[in-house]
């Protein structure tokens, strides 16, 4: 655990573990990325959260079928439907943390995946068609743009402020496969969907 302040209030901001790399000021919502020793580097402001009903909070502790775990931050991400929202948690054995998406009453149990092998861009990816990922054929379901629409907390990856970027989610196997177009890096998420009763709260 490591503290430091926010250059633009002042406001301490304490760095939870190791694999954070980006954390929010809960304050005046300025945006940082976390350079170890380097201190902080600035990325931009994020938009205010406006809280919508949800399960969990930044800080709740709870279980997933049985394994510890704590709510580091929130994304809220919105596209042309509506928005979702993921948390970063991290789990209470040290392991690397994962994501919690929320989306319509529905959960999914993200973790970041190394891409393995070639992955088709974007603009080749068709809704109804079939992609190899990692090796594994991965069913497309669905192909959409979405922008930040504001965050708070820390986190264990960087995401953009501003701007769009296109993502695929589809069926691997008996799991969901996610993949996200960043400006200038793709991003490969497996995830298994759980059950209300798969997680309890603290």
């Amino acid at each position: 655990m490591q503290t430091m302040n926010c250059t633009s209030c002042g406001a301490p901001l304490t760095i939870e573990n190791q694999f954070i790399r980006a954390v929010t000021c809960q304050y005046c919502g300025s945006s940082y990325i976390v350079r170890g020793s380097e201190g902080l580097d600035p990325t931009g402001k994020s938009a205010t959260l406006t809280d919508y009903p949800s399960r969990l909070n930044v800080g709740m502790t709870g279980k997933i079928k049985g394994r510890g775990f704590s709510v580091l931050g929130r994304i809220r991400y919105r596209y042309d439907a509506g928005f979702w929202e993921e948390w970063q948690i991290a789990w209470d054995d040290g392991a690397p943390p994962d994501w919690l998406e929320e989306d319509e009453g529905l959960w999914t149990l993200y973790r970041r995946e190394r891409i393995k092998s070639a992955i088709p861009t974007y603009n080749e990816v068709r809704v109804g068609a079939t992609i190899q990922v990692n090796n594994k054929p991965v069913f497309v379901t669905e192909k959409r743009t979405a922008q930040v629409a504001g965050s708070e907390g820390q986190f264990s990856s960087v995401f953009p402020i501003t701007g769009t970027f296109g993502y695929v989610t589809g069926a691997a196997d008996n799991n969901t496969a996610s993949i996200n177009y960043w400006e200038d890096e793709l991003e490969l998420s497996i995830g298994e969907e759980l059950e209300f009763n798969d997680f309890v709260l603290s």
